[in-house]
């Protein structure tokens, strides 16, 4: 018998509008990137946005990001204190690759204080922040722990385009980044708050992520994370991954 998540891609596979896509994920850290890619276009995933977090990841993205492979690079919270002179080269690596399409995952991160002082991370945040503005460039936001702290800096910076990667936030704070116009990336991990988040939010403040393989298994997951929105927004799994697609693409001009 077929898993709820083969049905979803037989049926989403049927329509050749649909170009599936996952908005968040590591190909960096497979083992084989090419597989994993293969794989997910085999199950109807046609856009892959791969991030990057430290120096030797971004090169790693900047060398992935072709042929339905897009990549965002930047330093994550984790590695803002011994990273953090990568940051000035990121745009001329940007510059490299037509298909690196934003700044990510940065952010900040309470549960890492002990390798990256607060301090060293919202230093390196903000430094980012400035070149994703000067560039017009989105930006793909990791906030764990401190995610009234990174609203609070993104709209002192005046951000318009902010993916919250692997949103833990709750409804009001949902709403609230709805409201500034951002996006709410949903991962492969259940939970009865992010339900209540993807009933409380329009369709058009969604994506869908798998941040595989540290999360999901690999991008194809994402094909699970779009028919339980669709589920819970009461629509078809096509209608769903067409118009998470269509927001994926607008907000990264891809």
């Amino acid at each position: 018998m077929e898993s709820t998540s083969q049905i979803s891609a037989r049926l989403l596979k049927m329509d050749e509008s649909v170009a599936l896509a996952d908005a968040h994920c590591h190909l960096d850290l497979f083992p084989n990137p090419s597989e994993a890619v293969e794989e997910a276009r085999r199950a109807g995933v046609g856009i892959i946005v791969t991030a990057g977090s430290d120096g030797a990841s971004n090169m790693k993205t900047l060398q992935l990001a072709k042929n339905g492979v897009y990549g965002v690079v930047g330093i994550s919270p984790d590695f803002s204190s011994h990273e953090s002179g990568h940051i000035d080269g990121l745009a001329e690596i940007i510059k490299m690759n037509r298909n690196i399409v934003g700044i990510g995952e940065i952010g900040l991160d309470n549960t890492v204080l002990e390798k990256a002082p607060m301090e060293k991370q919202k230093e390196a945040f903000q430094k980012q922040l400035e070149i994703a503005k000067a560039m017009e460039l989105p930006v793909v936001v990791h906030a764990r722990k401190a995610l009234k702290e990174v609203m609070q800096i993104l709209k002192d910076s005046e951000m318009d385009r902010v993916i919250f990667h692997y949103f833990e936030g709750a409804e009001a704070e949902a709403k609230e980044v709805e409201k500034e116009g951002w996006l709410v990336s949903i991962p492969p991990i259940e939970s009865s708050r992010r339900k209540r988040v993807i009933k409380a939010l329009d369709l058009n403040s969604i994506v869908a992520e798998t941040d595989s393989p540290v999360v999901g298994r690999s991008p194809a997951d994402v094909i699970g994370v779009i028919e339980k929105i669709a589920w819970l927004k009461g629509i078809s799994s096509v209608e769903a991954g067409e118009r998470i697609t269509k927001t994926i693409k607008e907000y990264f001009y891809i």
